[in-house]
């Protein structure tokens, strides 16, 4: 008797969710720029501080400046393609040395997309947004971002704040997450703390009425707000206060660290005690933030991981700073490890220093459902 055997295949589909999360980091990289002078529309960006001492014009542009200070800071200087690959190396050093390539890294104080092109491809990004504002330094901000089948663009823009001097505009990119959440991000470095606090609210107006017209559109969307606010206690009106927590709209995620009780008191007390010091004052304040909307704190899909924030403060980017103080008429010194500025006229790694903010990084957790195609062999015969 001659005996056939015949193979049945059955295909299981299982529905299979992968914990993952994305990396962010906020970093004022403090004066990335290139070596050539920019026009941009017609009109010569005040970039000649960072150009090389011989370049076409910089000397009657520097003997232009009002200014006794910026006027001979503009002639001494010499901005070199050597330095700038230093000053890369550098931000590379820092961005790569304990972490992988964050997901999405936020830029602030870049000067053009070449310069920034130039970093992108150091680091090794493929994909990155910036603004053309109209900042007369030529100063815009800038989101890099990995490429992958997790981090869809959907669309990008900027937004102008409206203010008696040209500032820095708002970086817009919405994402599509994992094809199932929606993100959108924003980029911000608002007028400096020389400017009328009231300057720093049209910002925060601009950046939360923008958020709420996009929340109306899409309720579920997650938002992110970061990079450097230039906002301290004793702003007065408040920007934070007054717009951007009002109505718990936003939420500070260090604040939001600081009080959760997921995160142990070790960690608390180990926190740097601000991005920025000021040494005038002996004063830390935090201007960097990440700011996020209740979407990524209900935890029902894209949410903040609370525990992982932190204000990166590795030995290599500090110094010590030796301060002096006055107390009942007792002379006492201290020592403070504040971030080791950048110093344009430095030649090596050790001399041109970093920034003079310390970087700030979360992360966003989420589930990757997809579905897994599973084949069984069954024989069968007859």
């Amino acid at each position: 008797m001659k005996v056939s055997f015949l193979v049945i295949f059955f295909i299981s589909l299982i529905q299979v969710a992968e914990a993952k999360s994305l990396l962010v980091m906020s970093y004022n990289v403090e004066n990335l720029f290139d070596v050539s002078h920019d026009v941009v529309n017609g009109k010569e960006k005040k970039d000649w501080s960072f150009l090389p001492k011989d370049a076409p014009g910089k000397k009657e542009a520097c003997l232009g400046e009002k200014s006794k200070h910026y006027r001979k800071e503009c002639l001494d200087s010499d901005w070199t393609a050597a330095k700038l690959e230093l000053k890369l190396s550098q931000i590379h050093d820092v961005v790569l040395h304990d972490h992988e390539l964050p997901d999405f890294l936020g830029l602030v104080e870049v000067e053009n997309p070449n310069v920034v092109g130039m970093l992108a491809k150091k680091l090794g990004y493929e994909k990155f947004e910036m603004t053309d504002s109209p900042d007369e330094r030529g100063i815009d901000v800038a989101l890099l971002y990995k490429k992958n089948k997790d981090i869809k663009v959907i669309s990008r823009t900027e937004h102008v704040i409206p203010v008696d001097y040209p500032t820095r505009n708002i970086l817009e990119v919405e994402f599509l997450i994992a094809e199932k959440y929606p993100l959108t991000i924003f980029v911000n470095h608002w007028p400096s703390l020389a400017n009328p606090d009231s300057w720093r609210i049209k910002a925060a107006e601009i950046l939360m009425n923008r958020s709420q017209e996009i929340l109306k559109k899409n309720p579920t969307m997650a938002l992110l707000a970061m990079g450097d606010f230039n906002t301290i206690d004793d702003n007065n009106p408040h920007p934070f206060k007054t717009v951007l927590l009002k109505d718990n709209f936003f939420s500070d995620v260090e604040q939001t660290f600081m009080n959760s009780k997921l995160v142990d008191e070790k960690s608390k007390k180990a926190k740097v005690p601000g991005t920025y010091y000021f040494p005038p004052k002996d004063q830390w304040n935090s201007l960097d933030h990440f700011f996020v909307n209740n979407t990524l704190l209900d935890g029902k899909g894209l949410d903040l991981s609370v525990k992982s924030f932190e204000i990166y403060s590795p030995a290599f980017i500090t110094h010590d700073l030796k301060r002096k103080s006055y107390e009942g008429g007792q002379k006492n010194i201290k020592m403070v490890i504040a971030p080791k500025r950048f110093v344009p006229e430095g030649t090596t790694k050790e001399s041109i220093g970093f920034s003079d903010h310390f970087p700030i990084l979360v992360k966003l957790d989420y589930l990757d459902t997809h579905i897994n195609k599973k084949a069984k062999k069954v024989p069968g015969t007859y």
